[in-house]
């Protein structure tokens, strides 16, 4: 979905390059950092952060937290340091190249939010790189949830997004560690079909139900929802 040239996103406080990363800008990423409730947040992490799209449009919507990421893909690494030092928050922004798995710190975050890799026992791609971003062989939801609870301050947050079918396997988990769904929104890709996605607020400590939500993209092929416009009018040009 590139704007202007193969490697240019343009949104409307920044531009991402994605030349050098393992996946370009895509839906998800977006449809997820615009979904966030980041108010009153300090301390972000963005897991597999791919351009750095997410750490972005959450820098934008929060103009006080600082904002770290990693991903293990060194090409990813590279478009996302340098987005990062074109975009109007360089000074908030910070990017690792890594295994999250294998993190070692005494930091602790408010919210831990990832597109992560979720695909299990499917079929792969020719790109090895591209296996990596797409398949959770490497940051499976068990171990991801695990660390991120470790990683987190009391009552912070953990947001996904994942395949519709993958939800009962990473709720399950998540009740593992202490973490409860504060929020679940269901992705709609178009009208009269079942949802494909489906965004998770997990939150520690959180013992109430979870608030149900759901949003459509499209309301027929190319024609975008005005529920779809407003949630992500703040970022894309085209409208």
């Amino acid at each position: 979905m590139p704007q202007g040239t193969d490697t240019t996103f343009r949104f409307k406080q920044f531009q991402v390059r994605h030349s050098s990363s393992a996946m370009k800008v895509g839906t998800d990423a977006v449809l997820l950092a615009s979904w966030a409730e980041l108010d009153g947040l300090k301390h972000i992490l963005d897991v597999g952060t791919g351009t750095g799209v997410i750490a972005l449009m959450c820098a934008q919507k929060n103009p006080i937290a600082y904002i770290e990421a990693i991903d293990i893909h060194e090409g990813s690494v590279e478009d996302a340091r340098f987005n990062f030092a074109e975009s109007p928050w360089k000074e908030r922004l910070k990017v690792y190249q890594g295994d999250f798995l294998k993190i070692v710190s005494g930091e602790k975050f408010d919210l831990i939010i990832s597109n992560p890799p979720y695909f299990s026992q499917s079929l792969r791609a020719a790109d090895p790189d591209r296996n990596a971003a797409r398949h959770d062989d490497t940051l499976p939801a068990d171990a991801f949830l695990k660390l991120s609870r470790k990683l987190l301050l009391p009552e912070g947050k953990v947001m996904v997004i994942i395949p519709v079918n993958q939800l009962e396997r990473w709720l399950n988990e998540a009740s593992k560690n202490g973490l409860s769904p504060r929020r679940i929104c269901h992705v709609f890709t178009l009208a009269f079909k079942d949802p494909s996605r489906v965004m998770i607020e997990l939150e520690m400590g959180f013992s109430g139900e979870p608030k149900m939500e759901s949003i459509l993209i499209e309301k027929s092929p190319g024609e975008k929802s005005e529920a779809y416009k407003e949630l992500t009018r703040a970022f894309y040009l085209k409208w």
